[in-house]
């Protein structure tokens, strides 16, 4: 999702329902994202055969051979003998061997190689899950605790992010930087509302009142009644995650003091309630449980409903355009997060990463390549501000394969030119530079479409000032977890989704919920309490 759905993605390593994304956030293919550029390069745009001499191998080091396996979303896959490893292999003076599998392969496909026993030097992964934890304990992996200290944007990672490698005390991968602020959140048409005198929503009343006035009052004043208020896709996604106490993260507390699981809390209980209402005001489509959410995005840029998620960073100006095509006068707007019974206010953040890089534990007796991969990643990991991603920075230009080469210069902003893959270094050590903080990223600086631009800027303002809460299921690891929570979340899921169209009332809640305590639930909530607990690790809002 690349990371174009990284809430959906979130919430689906939380409730583990593996059907979604993917969206997750690819979503959607939501893994499939347009980068946006926050990686480095260089060297003179007149000559693209020069390469940089920055952070280079001096002359006399020692060629190396390193092997590669990542998984990818391009399309078509870069190639292993393209122009970007051969300006890659006379950088680092190395012999890089790299070996891109499709992400929806490559779950499946790494369990082979592991079993085969030929690993390569560096394992790509898309995020961690039990087979990485599985993987660590076992040994596969090289400990990374001793070298974090000597490399700068290994420094640059906060504790929370690190956690979410570690595994029984030890680090066992690289993270890539993804903002924490930045993932899908709650947006709305503002011109459907100003058609219709309408404020923005800041309690689920409000929003439920918005909702049924788009799917009866013609909010986009065309004369007829072919709109709605709220798009959803099968398992609930994206629902009405109106802030962290609503959403699927471990947030609240049983009376014993343990953290729970957020899809059986109240708070989660009060948005199926607004769901229910919606469903049967006829202002959610009727199809929902049975839609894929690729469509309904579709949907939404069709300008067919009126409340939807979409997230600032790494996004497609193509649906954006699309939608002001249709309705010239469209405005979206971030639907303020809604305040809790509890005080707070605030969103689920993201856990601060998206995909990681492990080095093979048989490299322990081999310093120099471990230093030669560290180096490589520290490069490829420098952040470059937005206002320097252009061919006068020589880092920016060699990784982006050359300007007028591989990419052009449009309005200030660097366009890659098509089929250019192979020609990039960027494409085969995929880093996302680690910026100082979300707000550097300045997401809106790299997009050339003016109505784009504007939602992005205006949600990157609001989400400046908003408080996020990281969820501590993101920096644990529970095997009881891993174990048992797709089945349980699958017939939580059920049963929410039976009581939003009218098939179970909401007043079984309560049964579902002791049902998935009775079923393993409960082992899940006292491994997962053990676990934070002996990480020193709670919920944080940050």
């Amino acid at each position: 999702m690349g990371g174009e759905n990284m809430h959906s993605k979130n919430w689906i390593k939380s409730s583990t329902i593996a059907v979604l994304i993917f969206v997750v956030i690819g979503c959607s293919s939501s893994k499939n994202t347009d980068t946006n550029t926050n990686t480095v390069s260089k060297s003179p745009a007149d000559s693209a055969a020069t390469s940089t001499q920055t952070a280079s191998q001096p002359p006399e080091s020692k060629k190396l051979t390193i092997s590669m396996i990542n998984g990818s979303w391009a399309s078509p896959l870069p190639s292993p003998t393209g122009e970007g490893v051969n300006m890659i292999n006379e950088k680092f003076n190395i012999n890089l061997k790299p070996q891109f599998i499709p992400y929806d392969e490559l779950t499946n496909k790494l369990p082979v190689i592991m079993a085969a026993g030929d690993l390569p030097d560096m394992i790509g992964m898309e995020s961690v899950d039990a087979n990485f934890v599985k993987w660590a304990k076992q040994g596969a992996f090289l400990p990374l605790n001793d070298y974090i200290d000597k490399y700068p944007t290994l420094k640059a990672v906060p504790k929370s992010v690190w956690d979410a490698v570690t595994v029984d005390g030890k680090i066992y991968a690289i993270p890539q930087y993804f903002p924490v602020k930045y993932g899908k959140k709650p947006i709305i048409r503002k011109d459907w509302l100003d058609n219709l005198g309408l404020p923005m929503p800041t309690n689920y009343e409000e929003l439920k009142k918005a909702a049924i006035a788009f799917t009866n009052d013609d909010p986009d004043k065309n004369g007829k009644k072919d709109t709605y208020g709220l798009g959803m896709g099968k398992l609930i996604v994206y629902g009405g995650w109106m802030g962290a106490g609503y959403d699927n993260v471990w947030y609240y507390k049983n009376d014993k003091g343990q953290y729970i699981p957020g899809n059986i809390s109240e708070g989660f209980k009060k948005q199926i309630t607004v769901l229910r209402d919606l469903y049967k005001a006829g202002a959610i489509n009727k199809d929902w449980a049975v839609t894929k959410v690729g469509d309904m995005r579709k949907d939404f840029f069709a300008g067919k409903f009126g409340i939807w998620y979409e997230q600032p960073y790494d996004i497609s100006e193509t649906r954006f355009k699309d939608l002001k095509k249709i309705n010239p006068t469209a405005e979206l707007a971030v639907i303020p997060a809604f305040a809790q019974e509890d005080g707070e206010q605030g969103y689920p953040g993201l856990s601060g990463y998206y995909q990681l890089m492990s080095l093979n534990a048989n490299l322990k007796d081999d310093p120099d390549k471990i230093d030669r991969i560290l180096q490589m990643e520290d490069y490829f990991r420098t952040f470059i501000p937005p206002a320097d991603r252009n061919p006068q920075n020589a880092d920016f230009d060699w990784m982006n394969g050359f300007v007028d080469k591989a990419y052009t210069m449009v309005n200030g902003i660097a366009v890659d030119k098509e089929n250019v893959t192979d020609l990039q270094p960027k494409s085969y050590i995929i880093d996302r530079g680690w910026a100082p903080d979300d707000e550097s990223n300045e997401p809106a600086a790299v997009i050339q479409d003016p109505f784009t631009k504007s939602f992005i800027q205006g949600a990157v303002d609001l989400l400046k000032t908003s408080k996020f809460y990281l969820n501590p299921i993101d920096r644990i690891h529970s095997e009881v977890l891993d174990a048992k929570v797709s089945e349980l979340d699958k017939a939580v899921n059920d049963h929410q989704t039976r009581m939003i169209v009218g098939q179970e009332s909401l007043d079984k809640w309560d049964d579902m919920v002791q049902e998935y305590l009775r079923k393993g639930g409960q082992d899940i909530i006292d491994d997962v309490n053990r676990k934070m607990q002996e990480a020193g690790v709670t919920g944080e809002w940050k």
